[in-house]
């Protein structure tokens, strides 16, 4: 287990400590992303990832400053998954965000983004916050709805996952 110490904390919530992309949190980083449940919330495309994938992952993210924070959960100092801002502009950014399977279910996703939003609008300064969810990931959905996120658009058949054909959601949150 990475120790807090090692790792640079950029800012916290009661129980989340949300900490710059590590090369220390690789192992991590793919138990999450080859997890099949987990991938298929998020892509289409089922992949293995390699250590030298993450590797590059992390190197590139942080030579262009990307603004991805890794969870630590406080209390064990276990990995929890990462929180993003991508398109980030003077105005707005795109929140990604995924939960490990085993801390799925137990509030952290609703804690991170409470979090992520107020980082957004009180210090980047930024008036709205979007999203893109797959219509099958109703715990998501349920959890932005409650944050005050609006769905403002549908995008039929983006994918097909387990033989399935997926739909897009579109949500806004507005400062």
């Amino acid at each position: 287990m990475v120790k807090i110490n090692q790792l640079n904390v950029c800012f916290q919530s009661e129980n989340i400590d949300y900490v710059s992309l590590s090369e220390l949190l690789i192992p991590d980083y793919l138990e999450m992303i080859n997890n099949r449940n987990i991938m298929k919330l998020l892509s289409p495309k089922v992949k293995t990832y390699t250590y030298e994938d993450e590797l590059n992952w992390v190197k590139e993210n942080l030579e262009k400053n990307s603004l991805i924070f890794s969870m630590i959960e406080r209390k064990s100092q276990n990995f929890i998954g990462n929180i993003e801002l991508m398109d980030v502009n003077n105005k707005s950014a795109e929140i990604g965000i995924v939960i490990t399977e085993s801390f799925q279910g137990k509030h952290y996703g609703t804690e991170a983004l409470k979090t992520i939003i107020d980082y957004s609008f009180n210090v980047l300064k930024l008036r709205e916050l979007d999203l893109i969810v797959y219509a099958h990931n109703a715990r998501a959905i349920h959890c932005y709805k409650k944050l005050g996120f609006k769905e403002y658009k549908v995008v039929n058949n983006v994918a097909m996952i387990d033989n399935q054909s997926v739909d897009d959601i579109y949500m806004k949150l507005e400062k």
